[in-house]
């Protein structure tokens, strides 16, 4: 019987962590790692195949290559290739990382497209949504195939303040954000609650306590990663590379759960008039994603949703400019 294989594209400050968690998960027989940078991925594997031989951990077979025909039998793919700034210095704007990271992954897509149709590719890279839309747009791989982790991580963010705000385990929390990853990504407060409590009826369980507006709530999940980017070298990794394995996983185990990835809207979703890509909830499983959701929104979610459509649209022209 087969093993499941993973392809990692990208070794960076998040690949390495992609790599580690991966490595750690039970969830792989092998594991290849692909970076331009040869000696780096040949170091990374070989660092995490060192560990096999750790009683705690099972006898993954972990290598990198150059080649990527080795990733054609993968199961999923993750793509957390980016520039490589000097000194490490990522930018914060998303606009100079899309100018930079643009024709990587154009290079990357027309690499697996070339040796795969079969594979799950999950992206990483930033900015997200812009590079879901391309890797669609441009290429002939199978759309419902590929994904970005979009919101997953302002979600989580989400979770975890309204979770610290009202004293309760983040995971008793249920809610996502919608839109862009990052910036303009927006709080779908409607649909949140605590232990199935609403979020406009927790005053009543928690009289003591401020509730945060939406506006607040929003403020508070892009200040989060800043909170991190600015305090750990301009970088954000640990959270986004657990979010890209717990979507391999469950894609992997075919679970149908749903997460809010980005994917590619060309039919008019949610009332776009161009073509883009933003994360809603969409149903997960081993074939890739197989359901969107349009759920309805109050106004200010469907204005803030608008916005942050735009923005993702206006990368988009800017992707398409560098072509």
């Amino acid at each position: 019987m087969k093993s499941q294989k993973l392809g990692i594209i990208g070794v960076g400050h998040v690949g390495e962590h992609v790599l580690a968690y991966a490595s750690s998960s039970d969830l792989f027989g092998e594991i290849v790692v692909v970076d331009s940078r040869e000696e780096l991925a040949f170091g990374e594997a070989l660092d995490q195949d060192h560990a096999t031989g750790l009683l705690s951990r099972q006898n993954v077979n972990i290598h990198s290559s150059n080649d990527y025909n080795d990733l054609s039998d993968a199961d999923v793919i993750i793509v957390s290739a980016t520039h490589v700034y000097p000194n490490g210095e990522v930018p914060a704007d998303r606009q100079q990382l899309l100018t930079n990271n643009a024709s990587i992954i154009r290079s990357i897509m027309k690499n697996i497209s070339e040796v795969t149709q079969e594979a799950i590719i999950i992206f990483i890279t930033n900015p997200a949504d812009t590079v879901i839309y391309m890797a669609a747009n441009e290429f002939s791989y199978p759309k419902e195939r590929m994904m970005s982790t979009g919101c997953m991580l302002d979600s989580a963010r989400l979770r975890y303040i309204i979770g610290k705000h009202y004293g309760v385990d983040p995971k008793s929390v249920s809610g996502y954000m919608m839109g862009e990853h990052g910036y303009s990504a927006v709080p779908i407060l409607s649909r949140v609650s605590v232990a199935g409590i609403p979020y406009d009826q927790l005053s009543e369980h928690f009289p003591d306590i401020e509730p945060l507006t939406a506006d607040e709530v929003q403020e508070k999940v892009v200040q989060a990663a800043y909170e991190v980017f600015d305090n750990k070298f301009r970088v954000t990794n640990a959270a986004v590379a657990q979010s890209s394995i717990e979507l391999a996983r469950s894609i992997l185990l075919d679970e149908h759960s749903i997460y809010p990835v980005s994917t590619p809207l060309f039919d008019g979703e949610y009332n776009t008039e161009r073509p883009v890509a933003f994360s809603t909830p969409t149903v997960v499983t081993r074939q890739g994603w197989t359901k969107r959701f349009e759920v309805s929104l109050n106004e200010w979610e469907t204005e803030k949703l608008n916005a942050s459509a735009e923005s993702i649209r206006a990368s988009i022209d800017l992707a398409e400019s560098l072509l």
